[in-house]
């Protein structure tokens, strides 16, 4: 008859096996990568993100995890979920860069000083007398488009860490740029 000792051995070796046997077998491996980055080239997709709807979109819930997804094609994508990036008939959104008149990152406190002199107005000259909240440093990209002539400002915030909207930015600057030289070359032809 096996001790309880025994049977614990048993359980763990098992348990440390599978786990050994689980980590060879579904390890990523550098082909797949390869394959995916070339899917995502076949798509046209230059960068996608996931982030967080705070307020703004009109077709996005707020507080909604979406990808945001830029594309060759000159176009930003929101799409649910990862798997409906891959078929551009599941996007929530489409917005043409041109459309776009304004990209920027801001801090909750930047974006609370916006309403001091709202507080202000509320409050009078107590106002001042208030206690201000610590300072928090949360990043959020604010973007703002024209949609059929309707002007609407959005307001997101990372799943995973500020910089990736550092990048949002960047991606967007180049190809403003390159949107920007194409119209230019365009218009001198």
């Amino acid at each position: 008859m096996l001790t309880f000792i025994e049977i614990l051995l048993i359980i763990i070796f098992l348990i440390v096996f599978t786990v050994i046997l689980v980590g060879i077998f579904y390890k990523s491996d550098e082909k797949d990568v390869e394959k995916a980055k070339q899917l995502l080239n076949s798509l046209g997709i230059l960068d996608f993100y996931e982030i967080v709807h705070i307020y703004g979109h009109p077709y996005i819930n707020t507080n909604t995890n979406v990808f945001l997804v830029l594309n060759k094609d000159n176009n930003l994508y929101f799409y649910k979920t990862f798997n409906d990036v891959t078929s551009k008939t599941n996007e929530i959104s489409i917005i043409p860069i041109n459309q776009i008149t304004r990209y920027e990152l801001k801090t909750e406190s930047e974006i609370q000083k916006d309403v001091t002199l709202t507080r202000l107005l509320a409050l009078g000259i107590f106002a001042f007398g208030l206690k201000k909240k610590t300072e928090i440093n949360n990043t959020y990209l604010i973007l703002s488009y024209m949609q059929n002539n309707v002007p609407i400002d959005c307001i997101f915030k990372n799943t995973v860490n500020n910089q990736q909207l550092g990048n949002i930015i960047s991606t967007l600057n180049r190809l403003k740029i390159e949107q920007s030289n194409i119209e230019d070359n365009y218009q001198t032809v």
